[in-house]
Parts: C-alpha cells; sequence; structure tokens
C-alpha cells in the first residue's frame, strides 16, 4: 500500500472528470472505499492521486418518472435498501442489499462502487442486467449509456476509458406493463460471496401476457451473462402458465445451465454450479409468477 498519495475532492463531475483525464492511471476515484481499500492493502492498486467523489450531489439520489428509474452512483446501500416502498424493483433491489454486508458497511458502500469493483459474484449486477438497465458513464467527450451486461468486461474490468466515472444506472419503465423482478443465491452465510446466484425480470400486459424478460446468472462466467434464448421461449405465455412446471420453463433451466461456464474450486465444483443454476433460475421465475398474481 502506497504510505503517501494525493488527495483531492471535486465539487462536480465535470470537475472530477478533469482531473482524471490529466492524471490517468496513477488517479482512482473514490467512493465508499469498501472494496478500494482492500485493493490498496494487497498492492492491487497504487494511486498517486485520490478522487473522492462522495461529496458531488449530482450522483447520489433515487428518482422515479413515467419512463424510469435514476439510481445516482453514489447512492449508498444503505438509501438503496430503504427506498423499497417506492417501487417493486426497488424493493427487490432492497432485498438485495441486505445480503451483502453489515448494516453499518451498506452506510458507506455505493451502488456504483459495487458495480465499478465488477466482481463476477456481485449481488446487484446481475439484478441490473436482468433488468435492462443503462449505465450512464461520464467523461472527457460528454455522456454515453452502456447496456448493463455490455459494462461487465471480466473480472474488475468495466468498459470505463479515459477518465470516465459510472454517474448512474437507469432501469427502463414502460407503464402500460406491470413489471416485477426476483433474485437468488447460493451461499454459506447470509454475507458471504455467492456460489451461484440469479436474476429474473418479467413485464407483462393488462391481459397477464409476459410481453418482456429479462434472465441473469452471476459467479459462474468471468461476467455476468444473460441468457437471451432462454428469455425468449418465455414471451407470450400467461403468468398462469409462468409458475407451473411447463416443458418451456424446464427448457429455460437447461438453456441457462449450458449457457453457464462455472469453475470448481475450494468452496464448490462446476458441475454442482451448473445444477445450481437451474434451481435459482426456476425460483426467481415463480417469485416472479406469485408478485404477479399478487
Amino acid at each position: 500500500m502506497r504510505s503517501e498519495f494525493q488527495y483531492r475532492r471535486p465539487a462536480s463531475i465535470d470537475e472530477a472528470v478533469a482531473m482524471k483525464a490529466d492524471l490517468g492511471t496513477t488517479a482512482m476515484y473514490w467512493a465508499g472505499g469498501t472494496d478500494m481499500v482492500l485493493h490498496w492493502m494487497r498492492s492491487i492498486h497504487s494511486p498517486e492521486l485520490c478522487i473522492d467523489i462522495t461529496r458531488i450531489e449530482g450522483l447520489r439520489g433515487i428518482e422515479i418518472d413515467r419512463d424510469s428509474i435514476r439510481i445516482g452512483a453514489m447512492t449508498s446501500l444503505d438509501e438503496l435498501d430503504r427506498s423499497a416502498d417506492r417501487h417493486c424493483l426497488l424493493n427487490t433491489l432492497s432485498d438485495i442489499t441486505k445480503l451483502m454486508c453489515t448494516p453499518q458497511t451498506r452506510t458507506i458502500a455505493t451502488v456504483g462502487g459495487n458495480l465499478c469493483n465488477a466482481s463476477p459474484a456481485a449481488d446487484l449486477s446481475p439484478a441490473f442486467v436482468a433488468m435492462n438497465a443503462d449505465a450512464v458513464l461520464a467523461g472527457p467527450k460528454g455522456r454515453r449509456r452502456v447496456r448493463m451486461e455490455e459494462f461487465f468486461l471480466g473480472v474488475n474490468k468495466t468498459s470505463l476509458s479515459g477518465g470516465e466515472l459510472l454517474e448512474e444506472i437507469r432501469i427502463p419503465l414502460n407503464p402500460d406493463l406491470k413489471v416485477v423482478a426476483s433474485y437468488r443465491r447460493i451461499d454459506r452465510t447470509v454475507v458471504d460471496i455467492a456460489l451461484v446466484n440469479a436474476s429474473s425480470c418479467i413485464s407483462v400486459d393488462s391481459d397477464g401476457v409476459i410481453n418482456g424478460c429479462g434472465i441473469a446468472l452471476g459467479a459462474v462466467a468471468p461476467v455476468i451473462l444473460r441468457v437471451s434464448d432462454a428469455e425468449t421461449l418465455l414471451l407470450g405465455l400467461s403468468v398462469r402458465e409462468l409458475g407451473r412446471d411447463r416443458e418451456e420453463l424446464q427448457k429455460v433451466e437447461e438453456l441457462s445451465a449450458i449457457a453457464a461456464k462455472p469453475i470448481s474450486d475450494v468452496r464448490a465444483s462446476a458441475e454442482y454450479r451448473r445444477q445450481m443454476v437451474k434451481v435459482m433460475v426456476r425460483r426467481t421465475l415463480q417469485d416472479c409468477a406469485i408478485q404477479l398474481k399478487a
């Protein structure tokens, strides 16, 4: 860990981006720091300049309008947890935060920091992918939107480049559709890293017919996987059919397991993880069916 480094606290997104662009890889953004401190201690990163973005107001908060949910990258996990009653998708995200870390850590750790760490076993990432979320990136050349499944490039690697920072996450909404989501994971303890996780997001029209579907897997590949082939099989089914043991649902489980690329390690074998993918996907879809029938 570097014993000395410069510290700056920009007042705006543009100022922060300019600082990072000037110094490149020798500078790093500081959010909650819950992952970064560990990286410093292990000498994974050793920046010359720490750019503290914790006080930039434009990076915080949760806003809901007719077409989307906006979550600022610097929104703490605790604030996300407390937003459960504002929208059913936020309720799912709130439940996820309770699995991620202790209550004390949730007051410091941020949504953006968790995503930018780009762990394949992260809890929020599959949910955002399943919800068709976009990452809004701010950089020297302006802003751009990236599909969340394209934001993750590998273990601890993202599509951020050239001094960019993650400004916000946008979850699209369609006022003509009812949407729900679910998240499940296999772990050893409540705050342990997932052995396998999965998230599903289902939207239905006024007749209860599935109009949109997202299925995402975590901890079974270097990046979060979206199972597009499996999603397509569910389009056009009714909510009543979603909760039954239909042939389509069995195919969804099989396609999800085929898409997975798990490894064997000290925590679990690849075959166990592949089988658990089927279980997690089935349970998330059943959860969605229950919510839609409520």
